[in-house]
């Protein structure tokens, strides 16, 4: 965990085109951001991932189409919470249903349909917040995430220009275990512009590549995985494809040395949580 003090304004703009990708043409995405925004003080990563996992499980949620707002605003110890002061982040949809899965996740946080509900409560339990979820009988739901004000000022722009999430066309073999980690980051990185290749476990992977034949520019493998690992599963792919590039990700230490040591020179490392704009630019620089 990294955190840093910044403005979910300043995030939000970082993020709105991919988001709006995210959504295709089928779901408006609406804006209502508050003047002079508070800043917090968080990882960043945690927080996109967070509402990225949100946007994604309300779009599957509505696949004929419906609305999408995602608002900001300013709260001082609210609905009987702990005084103090908050930044609110507010997701809701339009969906006509709220499934049953969903139901179970607001009530347990667990299942792979709530995955955003479920890294809200993550985040706000390590970062001293709160979370609402309400479910309204005509459908819809409401995901309300409450983060603490930051004592120390803003060490970014509050606001200010998007930054640009460069993307690309390559081929990309992605191998990550989590799947609903997996589903979101893959849907992601095809929104950039990337043609995806998913993969559970090394040698998952192994049977993609050999049904494979076309040009495969990069393996981007997590390090940690059902039995065969991240190591392992390159240095087969680079036996197969010699002139793959490498990116492996990992929430351990960088151990770039040895990655190299074991695989060769095409490889780079990217550690978990990693931010959208971390992500691009990892890619585009393993790419070259």
């Amino acid at each position: 965990m990294d955190p840093r003090t910044f403005s979910v304004n300043a995030m939000l703009a970082d993020m709105e085109s991919l988001l709006r990708r995210l959504t295709g043409g089928h779901v408006e995405l609406g804006y209502v951001q508050a003047a002079g925004l508070w800043a917090v003080q968080l990882p960043p990563g945690k927080l996109e991932e967070v509402l990225l996992a949100l946007v994604v499980d309300a779009c599957d949620a509505m696949p004929v189409g419906g609305h999408l707002r995602i608002t900001t605003a300013n709260v001082s110890g609210p609905d009987g919470r702990p005084s103090g002061d908050y930044v609110q982040l507010t997701v809701s949809d339009t969906a006509r249903t709220v499934s049953d899965a969903v139901r179970s996740a607001i009530r347990g946080r667990g299942t792979r349909e709530g995955l955003g509900i479920r890294l809200s409560f993550e985040l706000a339990e390590r970062a001293d917040g709160h979370v609402d979820v309400m479910a309204s009988a005509e459908g819809g739901l409401t995901v309300r995430l409450l983060l603490p004000r930051a004592d120390t000022p803003l060490s970014v722009r509050e606001l200010g220009e998007a930054a640009e999430l460069v993307g690309g066309t390559e081929t990309i073999l992605f191998v990550e275990d989590d799947r609903s980690l997996a589903s979101v980051a893959g849907r992601v990185l095809a929104r950039l512009g990337y043609r995806v290749l998913t993969a559970a476990s090394g040698e998952a992977a192994l049977r993609v590549l050999a049904e494979h034949p076309e040009p495969l520019h990069l393996l981007f493998t997590d390090l940690v995985l059902p039995g065969m690992d991240g190591v392992d599963l390159a240095r087969q792919v680079k036996q197969r494809r010699p002139d793959i590039k490498v990116l492996f990700t990992s929430g351990y230490s960088q151990e770039s040395l040895r990655l190299r040591d074991a695989v060769g020179e095409d490889v780079r490392f990217l550690e978990k949580p990693f931010s959208l704009s971390g992500l691009a630019s990892a890619l585009r620089a393993a790419l070259g």
